[in-house]
């Protein structure tokens, strides 16, 4: 068997996880209708990087085939390996992405390609920039020098400035076969519910094996409903139950991710039994449906919006950060205060 080179991993990653937008994209490049800048949003796995990637050896390859970049002349190779001087990838450093990074971009793209009229920047886990990053960036991406594309990955693209959202084509990658992910959490003895509220959280395969890990999933869950029912009771133990409970559960920053998310999706599933009459059997923690309609039934419709964006505003916390057991007990507190009224 013969081995891909990098580039050719790339294309086949891009074809086998998102082949109707891969061959889109082909299509739009071949039609010279690119425009300047993108935003692509999804959870981790779906190909967001592999896709632009091969997008950008579609504008420079010089032995296209069948409308795809050839993946094996130099010009596809260098960009597979982040090597080539006209397509600059920045990425996070550290915790986040910093004006500093996106100050060397712009010097970047003032100056002329340097081996034809085009270039190309990508920006990995966009969500991740300060807001003086994010500032800074908006000019440039509204009015690029010269034959520039950018694409802006995100796996929320919530979490982006509406100011860059509004400067960029929004595209939204679609969960990965869906049916085989399915298959294959059930084949993991997870419920029917169990196994809907993991696939909100994560469409990588990869995500999903580490979350069932030594039970880590089953066990947060536990926690997360434990917590909510105390909520639902006013019950300030919700409070201790943070350091007691959550924190020997979260051992990194994946864990940290998740967490946040098992809470958001507690409080969504609150949202749809309240503005939707969804069922138990639709909902990601339908075993606790008695404690979700308590919930619905005593919040009014203002505190719930007000719970929800408290709880998508602390992923913001960990960008600058704010330690996560803080992160977790200001949310206790704000749920609490509001539940109270």
């Amino acid at each position: 068997m013969v081995e891909e080179n990098p580039a050719q991993s790339v294309i086949n990653e891009a074809k086998r996880k998102q082949p109707s937008l891969t061959q889109h994209f082909m299509g739009v490049v071949t039609a010279n209708d690119l425009s300047h800048s993108y935003l692509f949003s999804g959870v981790d796995g779906l190909g967001k990087l592999a896709v632009a990637k091969t997008i950008a050896m579609r504008l420079f390859c010089k032995n296209v085939q069948d409308g795809m970049p050839c993946g094996v002349c130099n010009e596809c190779i260098r960009i597979a390996k982040d090597e080539h001087p006209d397509v600059v990838m920045v990425k996070p450093d550290g915790r986040s992405i910093k004006v500093d990074s996106i100050r060397y971009l712009k010097r970047e793209f003032s100056k002329s390609a340097v081996e034809g009229n085009q270039k190309v920047f990508i920006i990995d886990d966009a969500d991740t920039m300060t807001t003086s990053a994010a500032n800074s960036l908006l000019k440039f991406i509204e009015e690029p020098n010269g034959q520039v594309n950018s694409f802006l990955l995100t796996d929320d693209y919530r979490k982006i400035l509406p100011t860059i959202i509004s400067r960029t084509q929004l595209i939204e990658f679609p969960k990965i076969n869906e049916d085989d992910l399915i298959k294959y959490v059930t084949k993991k003895g997870l419920s029917k519910t169990s196994s809907q509220l993991i696939l909100e959280l994560t469409g990588n395969l990869a995500s999903l094996d580490k979350m069932l890990e030594d039970g880590w999933f089953n066990k947060m869950k536990a926690t997360v409903e434990r917590w909510f029912n105390e909520l639902v009771e006013d019950d300030y133990r919700a409070f201790t139950n943070v350091q007691t409970n959550f924190m020997p559960l979260v051992t990194g920053r994946f864990e940290q991710q998740m967490t946040l998310k098992m809470i958001y999706q507690v409080f969504k599933d609150v949202f749809d039994v309240k503005f939707k009459d969804s069922q138990p059997d639709s909902l990601g923690f339908g075993d606790q449906y008695t404690a979700l309609k308590k919930m619905a039934l005593k919040l009014s419709d203002e505190q719930l919006i007000t719970i929800i964006t408290s709880i998508l505003g602390s992923t913001r916390k960990q960008d600058i950060n704010v330690s996560f057991q803080n992160i977790l007990e200001v949310i206790t507190l704000n749920c609490l205060a509001v539940i109270e009224g």
